[in-house]
């Protein structure tokens, strides 16, 4: 038996004035043991050679396909070196890809006095595939899932870039391989050679979660998306733990982005010291606090060199791995439950597409989760108190159990849609009125307001497979959990303006297999 568990969830962790739906909660483990981070640049001034220059910005320099491998099959490559205790069990390796691919190549041109940028051919390549070497071993072929893809984005700052991001579950393997330390190389990683307005960049990252003795009890979760950092601040909040009752509580995060410039300063990452009531910028020897984001590879204090090439200067591709200062406990207390991040930037502008946070659990808490077999996926306990808002997972396949789906029309799921008495006497509908007369549910760390909800389900899995329907249909369907009956609620649309809605609640009844689609209120007292 085995003493851990992870629970897979997809959860819009930020602001909603960000606009940053795409990132999304996906793993997350309670276990003894720890994680590893890898990766490497795509694209550089050299096809094999390091490249360490520093002084000038990425605009600057006509990107090429980083190429190590000397196989004709493949037309980019790069490695990495993961070391890992042989007693170590693998739990989890997800592989990353991101690049910004405007198009094949890319030139500046000049006229009238004028600087431009001009796609010079149209892109060729499937990024969401690449090919994967284990070190006993060739190439694998690895057919990622889509995060994001700027291409069509209206703006102009993406689509002028058209960045995206991939990910693949590579657990079996990783797993599969006697020995598990040694390189890895990622090859095929599609990306733009040439000249773009910001400049092109590209990478590849490795996480992988692992179990062992002689760890400490962890609560491990990832996060991904591609949140564009600009002008306003981004904030990502962790939850769904209990630090150590006493003793020093060890936390430490991953991050991944691309476009941060080494030149260009005050990009910053801040954890939020409730003392203080104020975030506190992070840094370390190798990555200021006023740059975090520097086109660098760092594990804590130290530049990742294990890598082929080893290049210093990553030309906009960020992975950093980094312990969470905590002197006395300042900033996570014992027996914490939340932990709140802030990504910005007032100069360099970087796209955020991985976040991992973790942190020593007491053996209390681990307890009360009560152990589960390996790799066992689990719904979250009423206890826990935590209401998940969810984004409906992309390419996923399309197969509904009909017959396990909750129909709300049932007595008991009718009894438990109650929402709140008239706040307004100039609503004449009487649906309406009927919705304003019940009383509100109460969902914690949901926004308030009037849900526009189209079915309801006894298990994640049909409720992301109905999503994935939904979004097919062109709707953007969201999931959120109910904590009192452990049931997940799929919805359209919430707001505040109960009549607007209610007016596009009976458009959504006139679609296919919508009919009985409801309205729900929430934390509205």
């Amino acid at each position: 038996m085995k003493n851990y568990f992870f629970l897979i969830l997809l959860l819009p962790i930020l602001a909603i004035a960000q606009d940053s739906k795409t990132f999304t909660r996906d793993k997350e483990f309670y276990i003894r043991g720890n994680t590893k981070v890898i990766g490497n640049n795509i694209l550089s001034k050299d096809a094999t050679k390091p490249f360490d220059e520093d002084d000038r910005v990425n605009d600057e320099f006509k990107m090429q396909y980083v190429d190590i491998d000397n196989d004709e099959s493949t037309y980019s490559s790069s490695s990495a070196y993961l070391d890992i205790d042989d007693d170590a069990t693998i739990v989890y390796a997800g592989l990353y890809w991101t690049a910004t691919y405007y198009g094949e190549k890319g030139v500046k041109k000049f006229k009238d006095n004028r600087t431009f940028y001009k796609k010079k051919e149209e892109r060729a390549h499937d990024f969401q595939d690449v090919k994967f070497a284990l070190p006993q071993g060739g190439y694998e072929n690895v057919r990622g899932s889509l995060i994001f893809d700027g291409e069509q984005s209206r703006n102009k700052m993406l689509s002028s870039r058209s960045p995206y991001a991939c990910v693949a579950d590579v657990t079996a393997l990783v797993k599969s391989q006697d020995k598990k330390t040694g390189m890895y190389t990622v090859a095929n990683v599609s990306a733009t050679e040439g000249l773009i307005l910001g400049g092109s960049s590209a990478g590849w990252m490795l996480y992988v979660v692992y179990e062992q003795e002689t760890e400490p009890l962890q609560y491990i979760t990832t996060y991904h998306g591609f949140e564009f950092i600009n002008k306003q601040p981004v904030e990502v909040e962790f939850g769904n733990f209990k630090s150590d009752e006493k003793g020093e509580v060890r936390t430490a995060v991953t991050v991944g982005a691309l476009e941060g410039d080494v030149t260009l300063a005050r990009d910053q990452i801040g954890i939020y010291n409730p003392k203080e009531d104020a975030f506190i910028t992070l840094d370390n020897r190798v990555r200021a606090s006023d740059n975090f984001f520097n086109s660098t590879i760092t594990i804590n204090d130290t530049i990742f060199t294990k890598r082929n090439p080893a290049s210093r200067n990553t030309l906009g591709f960020d992975i950093a791995k980094l312990n969470i200062p905590n002197t006395e406990n300042a900033v996570i207390a014992n027996s914490s439950s939340g932990v709140k991040m802030q990504f910005k930037t007032r100069s360099d502008r970087y796209f955020l597409f991985f976040t991992a946070f973790q942190t020593t659990i007491s053996e209390a808490f681990f307890s009360s989760l009560g152990a589960k077999e390996n790799e066992t996926e689990v719904e979250p306990s009423v206890e826990e108190d935590i209401a998940i808002a969810v984004k409906a997972k992309e390419n996923t396949p399309i197969t509904i159990d009909v017959l396990n789906r909750v129909d709300e029309n049932t007595e008991e799921a009718e009894e438990k849609e109650e929402v709140d008495k008239p706040s307004s006497p100039f609503i004449k509908d009487p649906e309406v009125t009927r919705i304003l007369e019940k009383p509100s549910v109460s969902i914690p760390e949901i926004g308030k307001g009037f849900y526009i909800v189209t079915n309801v389900f006894s298990t994640l899995e049909n409720a992301e497979k109905w999503s994935t329907t939904l979004t097919e249909r062109g709707f953007t369907p969201q999931t959120m959990l109910r904590p009192d009956n452990g049931l997940f609620y799929v919805f359209l649309n919430s707001g505040t303006d109960l009549p607007a809605l209610y007016e596009e609640l009976k458009q959504v009844r006139l679609e296919k297999d919508l009919d009985k689609a409801w309205m729900l209120k929430i934390n509205m007292e």
